[in-house]
């Protein structure tokens, strides 16, 4: 068990040499902007591994234009962090047809 352990211990952290892409919905020098630039920095010092963090501006439809783009196009690595507006879940159920996503295995 000790060995195992050991091991584990020797593992580089994943996000080293990374980058985190904070993705905004709204534009920019907006409230949803100043808090993705605000936690950025935090993000970095807190990530074992330090990965670099980038603040993505996205906007359009309320934040549609960024959440169909993380759903359809970026990869579920835990690289991209959407910043979007909540209220997509009811455009969803109302069966929007701007909506390419699913709100729970929206990732």
């Amino acid at each position: 068990m000790l060995l195992w352990a050991a091991d584990a211990a020797a593992q580089a952290p994943y996000f080293q040499g990374k980058t985190i892409r904070l993705i905004v919905g709204y534009p920019a020098g907006s409230a949803h902007d100043i808090w993705a630039r605000i936690i950025a920095p935090h993000l970095t010092k807190q990530i074992p591994g330090n990965p670099a963090t980038v603040v993505q501006i996205m906007p359009g439809a309320g934040s549609m234009t960024a959440t169909n783009y993380i759903a359809g196009v970026t990869k579920p690595d835990g690289l991209t962090v959407g910043v979007i507006n909540a209220e997509l879940f009811f455009e969803q159920h109302l069966k929007r047809e701007a909506v390419q996503f699913a709100w729970p295995t929206l990732r």
